[in-house]
């Protein structure tokens, strides 16, 4: 049994790749999506080569079959999807319909779990959603949290307020003296302050410190103003990916 394969993690606005080869996650890169498809995927083809299997996360199901399908064209390869158990890779979900559970979260649970085994854990993974979730040391999920990201946060300020347009280069501060910073600053400060007060109860809840492991495309805007230890995680999906891949014969 090989473990080689390609590991595919398919947001709202992003396509992120990553091989594992020989046990060991090879970063790939993370290609925006929108609309009208799926973006370049030259570079993954070129890169997974030869590989015989690929395993997906989709939160984006209007674009999974057209991946599918563009892999098996250009690979020869049936992607394997990952649907939300009640129990696997070491998590029991805390979801009644186990199934509801977005992949990308139990993933990440999973990912969070092979780094850190063992410990009891608060993973925040900030891209279009943000999501928290916290699992205990023996790798039950105790449940989650979803509220907008910094950016769709933005965007509904723009749909929902006529006096309230801003640009993309908004920069965070603590007392914004304009409206573009004032949004995103008010945006990504509100992350911050959830993602804080998650780890407080979490640990008044668990009766222990957590390890608060952190991702997202728009994580890095918060980083700095988070005031607990952190640790910054950038491919924890990826990361349940390969354990998922390693576990599963082929």
């Amino acid at each position: 049994m090989t473990s080689d394969a390609l590991l595919l993690d398919l947001g709202n606005s992003r396509l992120k790749w990553a091989l594992l080869r020989e046990g060991a996650l090879e970063a790939g890169s993370a290609i925006p999506h929108g609309d009208e498809g799926l973006g370049d995927l030259g570079p993954l083809y070129a890169a997974a080569a030869g590989l015989r299997r690929a395993f997906l996360s989709s939160t984006a199901g209007s674009l999974s079959a057209p991946l599918r399908l563009a892999i098996r064209e250009q690979l020869g390869i049936d992607l394997l999807q990952c649907r939300s158990p009640k129990q696997a890779l070491g998590i029991r979900s805390a979801y009644d319909a186990p199934e509801t559970l977005g992949t990308d979260r139990f993933l990440a649970m999973a990912g969070a779990r092979a780094r850190c085994p063992g410990q009891p854990l608060l993973i925040a993974d900030a891209g279009t959603a943000m999501t928290i979730d916290l699992v205990d040391e023996d790798g039950q999920h105790i449940g989650g949290l979803i509220v907008p990201g910094p950016v769709l946060m933005r965007e509904a300020l723009h749909r929902g307020t006529a006096g309230v347009r801003t640009g993309a280069q908004a920069r965070l501060h603590e007392w914004a003296r304009n409206t573009d910073d004032a949004v995103w600053s008010g945006a990504c400060l509100a992350g911050v302050a959830l993602i804080e007060r998650a780890v407080h109860h979490a640990q008044i809840g668990i009766g222990a410190e957590v390890a608060l492991l952190c991702s997202g495309g728009s994580m890095p805007a918060m980083l700095d103003e988070i005031r607990v230890a952190h640790r910054w995680a950038p491919n924890l999906v990826l990361e349940g990916l390969a354990v998922w891949a390693a576990t599963t014969p082929g």
